[in-house]
């Protein structure tokens, strides 16, 4: 299998797990084909997640390879789309509008009403 197509199986990878994967940082660097989390192979490991529309958790993949990372579908409804939302607010800086803001809580709280209905 090359890089190429284990990059763009992963979403379904994703999916088949229930929406999210946990992995360490190594499994990113075999996915990469990489020995080091160096500055330029994180990078590269990033842009990948991205053109797979593929979030992850911590917001910047750890250097160290025996660190965790949470890996989730962003394009698809549940799971996924709560994680990616919840993402967004917390990289909010100071340049963002409190619309902005509030946009992203309202969106985040409409994701979670299926689990809170579900649950009564």
């Amino acid at each position: 299998m090359t890089t190429a197509t284990a990059w763009g199986n992963l979403p379904d990878l994703i999916e088949a797990n229930g929406g999210f994967l946990v992995w360490n940082v190594s499994e990113l660097l075999a996915l990469a084909n990489a020995g080091a989390a160096g500055v330029r192979v994180v990078e590269g490991i990033e842009r990948q997640l991205k053109e797979h529309n593929v979030g992850h958790l911590p917001q910047s993949i750890p250097r160290n390879r025996t660190r965790r990372d949470l890996l989730y579908t962003k394009d698809r409804p549940g799971l996924g789309l709560i994680l990616h939302l919840a993402r967004e607010l917390a990289a909010v800086d100071g340049d963002t509008t409190p619309d902005r803001i509030d946009a992203h809580i309202s969106a985040l709280g409409l994701a979670l009403g299926v689990y809170s209905r579900s649950a009564k």
